[in-house]
């Protein structure tokens, strides 16, 4: 049985790993074409910039694009086993569907951990990298480091080291620059900023300022002030939920929940950290209904048109119900987890009826 169980495993797993191949090909190859678009004289934003940044990219649409990768890949390789009478054999042999499906299903264990890895720690990392590195080389008035990002606004340079979003912003240091002096006339910290209607509250300030012959240094427990940073700045720098892993995503909700405010677009990021990884089981349970009845006979070219058929369905209906959720306040973890059962719920029903 050990024996069997690699066979079919190397069997569907180099079908999904060609069949993730081509579609990031596919997807990058379009993406570089788009990307050359945004490339300017006027910048530093060039070509080579512009496959740098889809480069930089590619970790997040690896995860994106995984779930439906292996529901054609498993079509791929389980049907030229159907094809090649290979299934047929087994089952003669005494192994059932259910055990053919579980070794399947084993496999996918695998590689569920392999695409959560991959959305926690390395596609988020990857992306912030390359939305940094593109707005650095655009923005002539922004610096992105590791200390955060670096904004010059008149006579004030501004630190956030982290921008979570347009209302929200931690770790703020500003420096005033006397520009007739040549020097730094006073710097600001601020452990975080909260944005509302009447302009920005910051908590836990320490200001020094220079003055000719002393240094005056001031706390103060919160300080109110009309504009922070440029609009523009906030709109194209602050943090996308998909850049944050969710130990990040579910700290930010806590703040959101504690102040009272809207953490839906978060929470919908976070429960979808698992949703995605689970999907890589459901498009292998739908699979294998297709393989084991009327797609027995069917041709390489039926099976791709059918899984990229599924494969598109899931991701309009995943997509849909996200943004559905987050207009009419549908919970999160219901519009991130309701087109999941729902396809889990037709997988084993279609093959329940497999004989």
């Amino acid at each position: 049985m050990n024996i069997l169980e690699r066979y079919i495993w190397k069997s569907v797993l180099s079908s999904i790993l060609i069949t993730w191949l081509a579609l990031l090909l596919l997807d990058r190859f379009f993406a570089l074409l788009a990307e050359f678009g945004d490339t300017s004289p006027d910048t530093h934003y060039g070509s080579l910039q512009a496959v740098y940044y889809i480069l930089m990219g590619v970790p997040r649409f690896m995860y994106d694009y995984f779930p439906t990768a292996t529901l054609i890949g498993s079509l791929l390789g389980l049907g030229n086993l159907a094809a090649n009478s290979e299934l047929t054999a087994m089952r003669a042999a005494g192994v059932s569907i259910r055990q053919i499906v579980m070794m399947t299903l084993k496999l996918g264990l695998v590689l569920v951990l392999l695409v959560f890895v991959l959305g926690e720690w390395i596609a988020p990392r990857t992306e912030l990298a390359a939305s940094s590195f593109k707005l650095q080389m655009q923005q002539k008035q922004l610096a992105v480091s590791e200390q955060g990002v670096w904004v010059k606004d008149g006579d004030r340079i501004l630190n956030i080291a982290k921008l979570w979003s347009e209302k929200k912003l931690e770790g703020i240091s500003v420096y005033t620059i006397n520009p007739e002096a040549g020097r730094i006339d006073s710097i600001t910290h601020a452990v975080s900023a909260e944005r509302d209607t009447s302009g920005w509250t910051l908590h836990e300030v320490e200001r020094k300022t220079i003055l000719a012959d002393s240094i005056q240094q001031e706390k103060l427990a919160q300080e109110h002030t009309d504009k922070l940073l440029p609009e523009q700045v906030l709109t194209i720098a602050a943090v996308k939920p998909n850049q944050l892993a969710a130990s990040e995503l579910a700290s930010f909700i806590r703040h959101q929940r504690d102040n009272e405010l809207s953490s839906d677009r978060f929470e919908q990021a976070f429960w979808q950290h698992f949703t995605t990884p689970l999907s890589t089981l459901v498009m292998l349970i739908i699979a294998a209904p297709f393989v084991f009845s009327f797609q027995r006979n069917a041709g390489a070219g039926q099976r791709i048109f059918i899984g990229i058929i599924i494969g598109i369905v899931f991701f309009l209906f995943n997509r849909i119900l996200a943004n559905v959720g987050i207009v009419y306040g549908i919970p999160p973890l219901l519009s991130a987890t309701l087109p999941l059962l729902v396809f889990l719920v037709g997988g084993v029903w279609m093959l329940r009826r497999v004989h």
